[in-house]
């Protein structure tokens, strides 16, 4: 055998065996991750209670309005989704407007489910911040005030699906209720050391800058609870109600309670 021809032989092998591996590598792909994406919007109304020690010594309500956006995604066993609250709430005796805003970004997981998968036990972690502005006139030199607040906690979801078609292919309805604890959470409250009747230009800069800043473990508590319409085209609407506590469980100028309750319709449109 000459050396020509056992280099061609030794070529011919090599590129047997390329096209063989690129054969093989294009073949139909394995089962794909298969998830389900949607953009959420909502909207809400109800009422809000507050009692903040610092500025009035009693509790004092008014009607609250949210607008909110964000995304869910599912695959699997695994839920997350983000979503951003503008919260308005229109205060009587005394008058004023509380404007809040929260983010919340949420990771569930399935960790059990019924033998017919009818019932779901869902447990997550979640990252939250909350802010509100208070503008209260009536109060003078104490008028305008910022908390905020930001915390990791935990949530708890149970489901349970229903109104199956014939095929049972399809489940038109599902229930379901949410409870969140946030675990630690870093507050900034205000001081109470007002020099500002009313927000300036760089009213809101020197506001932040008289807050005084601490930790917080367990500040409140979100439950939600509703029922949920799975449209034939993946889309869902939501109807639930929503109490949303917050705290800063001190006593005396630090006390701080704000508590939503709402009544929100959302809309999840499928991609």
């Amino acid at each position: 055998m000459t050396q020509h021809s056992l280099f061609f032989k030794k070529t011919m092998l090599l590129v047997m065996g390329v096209s063989l591996c690129i054969g093989l590598s294009a073949q139909v792909p394995g089962p794909q991750k298969k998830n389900n994406f949607w953009l959420d919007m909502n909207a809400g109304i109800g009422a809000v209670t507050c009692y903040d020690n610092g500025t009035i010594p009693f509790a004092y309500e008014g009607m609250a309005t949210a607008f909110g956006a964000g995304f869910t995604d599912e695959w699997k066993r695994c839920h997350i989704s983000f979503d951003a609250q503008r919260y308005k709430s229109i205060l009587s005796k005394p008058d004023g407007t509380i404007f809040g805003f929260d983010g919340r970004l949420e990771f569930l997981y399935s960790c059990l489910k019924s033998s017919e998968s009818r019932w779901h036990f869902w447990s997550g972690a979640t990252l939250e911040a909350y802010g509100e502005l208070k503008s209260i006139p009536d109060l003078q030199n104490a008028s305008a005030s910022i908390s905020i607040f930001s915390h990791l906690g935990v949530t708890e979801m149970i489901s349970c699906d229903f109104g199956y078609n014939k095929e049972r292919t399809h489940r038109w309805m599902t229930a379901f209720f949410k409870l969140y604890l946030p675990i630690a959470s870093h507050v900034s409250r205000p001081d109470f050391m007002y020099v500002h009747d009313a927000l300036g230009n760089s009213g809101i800069a020197n506001l932040l800058a008289s807050n005084e800043k601490f930790f917080k473990f367990f500040p409140g508590a979100t439950t939600d609870f509703g029922l949920t319409l799975n449209l034939r085209n993946g889309n869902r609407i939501t109807l639930s109600y929503l109490w949303y506590y917050l705290t800063t469980g001190k006593k005396g100028a630090y006390r701080f309670d704000n508590a939503y309750h709402l009544v929100n319709l959302t809309f999840m449109f499928k991609l």
